[in-house]
């Protein structure tokens, strides 16, 4: 079997048999032409159209690695005084926690960035609504901002650094800390450092927009039902995971790391980062924090700033992270859109996945799929 057809079979096959709305992918393997394809419907609503090529994906969480590099680009500047080492109570006026216990004032850009800052994975649900009622007549700076303080006024889950946490709520704070010493909307950072640099003409923040001419797939939940809250995430969550592009456009972010991956020192300069930062951003802290090794994989999992990687294990009797496997990766759900990432160096391989199928099936069936494709790169011609 050819690869673009072992692509194909095991996307679309894999979609199919879980019963997804739709679901597209985007696979590159070294110099050959970049394989594209897509199965399904922008929603199960009648007469719902099939999937276009255009269509704009929910990034989710692969976002973080967004976020990273603009962090890194600012960091980069000087602006922060202690550069990765600034701790967020040098940056932001943060009040101290109702509690005993530590404050969200200690953690650094780099604990944060790697979910080692002791931050939880999010505010609780109820809280979250009831913050924004509040604050929605504020700017997204100032919603960022009022997000910051509300964590901070809970002591923090452990002691920042002593620990691994997965954490959506420490991005948000991230981007509050880049906005406070740039003077500049997160948004307009992003676009300006990221996306008009790269072309992406499709990015957008949210959830895909709806309007009346289609083009672009509405979210489903768990039970498959369509999304009722029209894709709407809370503004400090674009730093988070919620941000759209076409496929095509994202892989022109995801190919800069890929060729950071393979040694390419400079790739990333093109977005004012330097290679010191974008090394940082491919290596996890170490040693690996509890909580990291998973799955029953042979080599250690560790976090690194956006992206999930490969390390080989340390000599016996050593700590730390003897060396890079030259893979990274990331998942990412809304939990009414699926998304992930993939990149390896050698032998080259990027793979990017959206569906609009936020249910637990449809984050199976893209790891399936990863798994199949992968195996595939090796193997088909």
């Amino acid at each position: 079997m050819a690869f673009a057809e072992a692509v194909q079979e095991a996307f679309a096959g894999t979609s199919e048999a879980l019963g997804l709305v739709g679901m597209a992918w985007h696979v590159e393997r070294g110099e050959e032409m970049a394989i594209e394809g897509r199965c399904g419907r922008e929603s199960v609503i009648e007469g719902a159209k099939h999937l276009s090529p255009d269509q704009r994906w929910h990034w989710g969480s692969c976002a973080k690695a967004l976020t990273a590099t603009v962090l890194a680009s600012v960091v980069d500047e000087g602006t922060f005084l202690a550069g990765w080492d600034t701790r967020l109570g040098d940056i932001l006026d943060l009040p101290e926690p109702s509690g005993e216990g530590t404050s969200l004032a200690y953690s650094t850009l780099r604990q944060l960035a790697a979910h080692r800052g002791g931050v939880c994975l999010d505010l609780e649900a109820a809280v979250e609504e009831a913050l924004r009622t509040s604050v929605q007549e504020s700017t997204a700076s100032g919603q960022r901002m009022a997000f910051a303080r509300e964590l901070a006024g809970r002591a923090l889950d452990f002691e920042p650094g002593a620990g691994f946490g997965y954490s959506n709520a420490g991005y948000a704070v991230l981007s509050a800390a880049v906005e406070k010493v740039t003077g500049k909307p997160w948004e307009d950072l992003v676009m300006k450092r990221v996306v008009e640099p790269l072309c992406m003409r499709s990015f957008g923040f949210g959830s895909p927009p709806r309007d009346e001419t289609g083009g672009d797939a509405v979210g489903h939940d768990e039970d498959g039902e369509v999304d009722k809250t029209n894709g709407t995430d809370a503004l400090w969550h674009h730093a988070s995971f919620s941000v759209h592009s076409t496929l095509a456009d994202w892989a022109i972010f995801a190919r800069l790391h890929l060729r950071t991956l393979q040694g390419d020192s400079a790739a990333l300069a093109v977005l004012s980062v330097s290679a010191s930062s974008a090394a940082v951003l491919h290596t996890p802290l170490s040693p690996a924090a509890d909580g990291e090794l998973s799955n029953g994989q042979e080599k250690p999992l560790s976090m690194a700033m956006g992206w999930q990687c490969l390390w080989e294990e340390p000599p016996e009797g050593q700590r730390g992270l003897a060396a890079a496997t030259g893979v990274l990766w990331h998942w990412g759900t809304n939990f009414r859109f699926n998304s992930g990432a993939y990149l390896r160096a050698e032998p080259p391989l990027l793979i990017l996945v959206g569906s609009n199928s936020g249910s637990s099936l449809a984050r199976l069936a893209s790891r399936t799929a990863f798994e199949a494709v992968i195996v595939a790169a090796s193997t088909e011609s």
